[in-house]
């Protein structure tokens, strides 16, 4: 059994943090950032995980049918406020869902979103309903001295609802044990990366997974309407496409954004539906990769 793209909303900010705040005090430009990342701005963001999540669900405009066949809903982050409860069993709350919903908040980085699809369809009867967020507050974490890493990421959230359906169901995951991506708990709470690493990894892992997934369900890469990546560099996604082809069908909007970690694919998806980009029959695949090291893909039906 497969998954099949209902509808998606993601969470708008309005605190825009262009590239030329970091040349005010950064040995750093505009161009530069641009040339290394495709990074022209993020959002910083006031309020915390917990009420982005919830922002980004009540887009979603989800009707009392659709709220009873929610079964799973799962929330990925990394930059969680709340420790307990989960936010997920508030969202539960805040929306009425059923006592018989499995909620959870997972933590696998950049991956996070698309493992939490994957974890849901194990949970899924045909028929029923899982609701996945990613969300994130970056800025709380990034050392605002170190130019390597603190134009990189940004704040925001992103709901989607997928349904199981009879369709086969293509996925490929993995876990690369490394800590070239790390954040410890504590007083002076920083978001570490070896960036030529991650890269290195990135360009290597995240083709070669994509072409699996391909060969697993006998897709050619033109049969695929729409390829979504978590949304780290430019670089790294052109890379990839020009090993498996079609860049026009790489949605991105990391220029806007940046790297929002678990939310960057939902925020994706959610401009997508906003911008009515979906029809009936299409294919997309998925993609998240990141910390620890870890990354996940599934092919999901429209």
């Amino acid at each position: 059994m497969g998954l099949k793209f209902v509808k998606a909303g993601h969470y708008n900010s309005k605190n825009a943090v262009k590239n030329s705040f970091f040349e005010s005090y950064l040995d750093t430009s505009d161009e530069w950032i641009v040339q290394r990342t495709g990074i022209e701005t993020r959002y910083w963001e006031d309020s915390d995980v917990k009420d982005m999540s919830v922002e980004s669900v009540k887009k979603l405009n989800l009707t009392s049918g659709e709220i009873e066949k929610v079964k799973v809903i799962i929330v990925a982050t990394l930059s969680q406020d709340y420790i307990m409860p989960s936010i997920s069993s508030i969202i539960q709350r805040e929306f009425q869902f059923g006592e018989d919903v499995f909620a959870l908040d997972i933590n696998m980085a950049c991956t996070g979103f698309v493992g939490g699809a994957i974890v849901a369809h194990q949970m899924l009867r045909e028929g029923e309903y899982a609701l996945i967020v990613g969300a994130e507050k970056l800025s709380k974490l990034v050392d605002k001295g170190d130019r390597s890493t603190v134009m990189l990421f940004g704040d925001g959230a992103g709901a989607v609802l997928f349904e199981k359906n009879l369709k086969p169901f293509y996925y490929d995951n993995g876990t690369m044990g490394s800590d070239d991506l790390k954040l410890l708990r504590g007083d002076d709470e920083k978001i570490y990366m070896h960036g030529q690493n991650i890269y290195k990894f990135a360009l290597d892992i995240v083709p070669k997974s994509l072409k699996n997934i391909l060969e697993k369900s006998s897709t050619k890469p033109e049969e695929i309407d729409y390829f979504v990546l978590h949304q780290a560099n430019l670089r790294i996604i052109k890379a990839v496409s020009k090993k498996i082809g079609g860049l026009e069908k790489y949605y991105t909007n990391l220029q806007r954004y940046g790297n929002t970690s678990s939310a960057s694919v939902p925020i994706c998806l959610g401009e997508m539906y906003e911008k009515e980009m979906f029809r009936e029959g299409q294919k997309m695949l998925l993609f998240g990769f990141g910390g620890g090291l870890t990354f996940a893909g599934a092919i999901v039906d429209v």
